[in-house]
């Protein structure tokens, strides 16, 4: 998705800070389960935002280096937390720290990486453990939200789009505006970077909702209609729901993917999902718009084509 040179040799930099600091406990019960999923690997798109966006100022500084650490380790302890509300055995390709250590083990050891991710914050000081805060909050709202409609096809997609704002795109705003702020970028610059941001983690929720219909266990690491049969009903779902009525009554007797898929296929949700993903994306182009020509604008512009580029091209 990325290939900018200058932006793999400053994710180096991050990743020694990223295991460092999550394996620092001299216990192995804690530093076990908290290396498991950066050893898995990943695509590290969060920290890669903070520091593309380091451009629109002096890149480079120590403190933005903290930072991207740090928004990683925030969305490293989500997942934890994610693998246990959702009973998840894989991720990444490896038995989730819930499988493999126990459910204790994963709610304490993903309390521990939010700990150290704002530790990595109040050492990279200025506006930088505000923004984390603020961003870990906006998570865990969105994230309640979300279970609280766990099951209920009267969820509405406004309900939806505001679940997914706090759950997903207050992260991928938190780093374009982390960016901006440890580099000294211009208020401007600033604002840009942080409605980029927002647009792309909203884009971002929206495909992952279609890859989950729509993907490969390969390509996206489980099984297709993964949320649908633990009852989140995501936009595609609830697009068929407000189309086609009688579905709200089907899904509260079964949420076979193969019986349901045509549904959301026949009623255009599929179609009309992956409009407003590109919708979005417009969105967070027009904020790009604003900031100067340069590489690492074109670079944000590419992470977009990126996203929207793994859904399937056949809908």
């Amino acid at each position: 998705m990325i290939e900018a040179n200058w932006l793999v040799e400053d994710l180096v930099r991050v990743e020694r800070i990223l295991t460092e600091t999550a394996g620092a406990s001299d216990h192995q019960l804690v530093k076990g389960p908290a290396l498991h999923l950066i050893e898995a690997g990943g695509k590290r798109l969060r920290p890669a935002l903070v520091l593309i966006s380091s451009r629109a100022g002096t890149p480079g500084a120590t403190a933005t280096d903290l930072s991207a650490a740090a928004v990683e380790m925030v969305h490293l302890a989500t997942l934890y937390h994610d693998d246990v509300i959702d009973e998840t055995e894989m991720r990444r390709g490896v038995a989730t720290v819930s499988a493999r250590w126990g459910i204790e083990v994963a709610v304490l050891v993903g309390d521990y990486l939010f700990a150290r991710a704002c530790t990595l914050g109040a050492d990279a000081g200025g506006d930088v453990p505000g923004i984390l805060a603020r961003a870990i909050a906006d998570v865990c709202e969105g994230q309640v939200s979300e279970t609280a409609t766990l099951g209920s096809t009267e969820r509405t997609v406004a309900g939806y789009l505001d679940t997914v704002s706090k759950k997903t795109a207050a992260l991928f705003r938190a780093a374009c505006e982390l960016g901006a702020s440890t580099s000294g970028a211009g208020a401007r610059e600033r604002n840009a970077l942080a409605r980029y941001g927002e647009s792309l983690g909203m884009m971002f929720q929206v495909v992952d909702d279609l890859l989950d219909l729509l993907g490969s266990p390969e390509v996206i690491g489980k099984q297709p209609g993964t949320d649908l049969k633990e009852g989140v009903f995501t936009l595609p779902v609830l697009i068929a729901c407000e189309r086609d009525p009688s579905l709200r009554k089907r899904l509260s007797i079964e949420r076979d993917l193969a019986t349901i898929l045509p549904i959301l296929q026949e009623t255009g949700a599929i179609d009309e999902a992956l409009a407003r993903a590109n919708q979005i994306a417009a969105e967070a182009r027009s904020a790009l718009d604003e900031l100067p020509e340069s590489e690492w604008r074109d670079t944000l512009e590419t992470v977009l084509d990126g996203v929207l580029a793994q859904v399937p091209v056949a809908v």
